[in-house]
């Protein structure tokens, strides 16, 4: 065998040594996708708190599994919906009601959250399963939570109702390793119509309310449009009153000026008078002499 041979042979045997190394990492090296968790399992190793955990978890990245000795899984972090609904669920005083709501799910991507626990109850699960016990959960809280409520609480302190499942719910799966996102009641109802009852109860109170508030403002309107009427009419008359004193005292003030002028007048006639009556009397004399 030439040297040309045993070069030839080697560049193929290198050839195929990096293809099955190409493939021998390629199907070694696992890839975690932003919504979810991968699992490698088959490998004890030491956790948080120096327990040794027969796994170790990646989320997001890339990681490397030992062939042959660690096997993979995954497990999905997508928020999911879930419906939650109860029928003929007792309430205070034990009547009926049916609930219609909902709720956002997930499992737990950190250790603050559950993740363990998640990993422990749900891996290899169905997200049919890891729905079904969310559901049971929430609706079980729900139900306590309405036994010590009467249907119109239910309906009006809905806010109330809700903050408080919420709570009692997180608490549950927490445990499961479920993260419940958010839960709505989009309907409160029951076949007895006894919601609908209070609510034309509701509407007649709130119909009388504002008739009365109407009348009471209409009223109110009109003594203030009397008072109103009344302050302009002792004005009116108040000014007439006081055209009437100024006139009186013109004319006061004019018989006193023509008074005066008649006085004047009579005592400047009286003077002519005497005048003349004295006249004569010298003219007299000057005759007599």
């Amino acid at each position: 065998m030439d040297t040309a041979q045993i070069i030839g042979i080697g560049i193929f045997l290198g050839v195929i040594l990096i293809m099955l190394l190409i493939i021998f990492i390629k199907s070694n090296v696992i890839v975690c996708n932003p919504n979810e968790l991968v699992i490698i399992s088959g490998r004890k190793r030491k956790g948080p708190d120096n327990q040794d955990i027969g796994y170790r978890v990646i989320r997001g990245g890339r990681g490397f599994k030992l062939p042959f000795i660690e096997s993979v899984r995954r497990l999905a972090l997508t928020t999911r919906t879930i419906k939650v609904n109860l029928g003929k669920v007792l309430c205070k005083g034990m009547i009926p009601m049916e609930i219609e709501g909902k709720a956002n799910i997930k499992l737990a991507g950190r250790n603050e959250d559950g993740l363990d626990n998640a990993i422990e109850r749900f891996l290899g699960k169905s997200e049919d399963v890891i729905d079904k016990t969310a559901q049971q959960v929430i609706e079980g809280n729900l139900r306590g939570v309405l036994a010590g409520a009467t249907p119109e609480e239910a309906n009006i302190k809905r806010i109330e109702l809700i903050k408080t499942v919420v709570a009692n719910s997180r608490a549950e799966l927490f445990q499961l390793g479920i993260v419940l996102d958010s839960f709505q009641i989009l309907s409160i109802s029951d076949e007895y119509g006894h919601l609908e009852a209070i609510g034309r109860k509701r509407n007649a109170e709130v119909i009388r309310d504002a008739k009365v508030a109407e009348s009471k403002a209409s009223a109110e309107a009109r003594m203030v449009a009397a008072e109103q009427n009344k302050i302009g009419r002792e004005a009116e008359i108040n000014s007439q009153l006081s055209v009437v004193k100024k006139e009186n005292e013109l004319a006061v003030t004019e018989a006193n000026l023509n008074a005066e002028k008649n006085k004047a007048e009579n005592k400047a006639e009286l003077a002519g008078a005497i005048a003349k009556a004295e006249e004569k009397v010298k003219l007299k004399t000057l005759h007599i002499d």
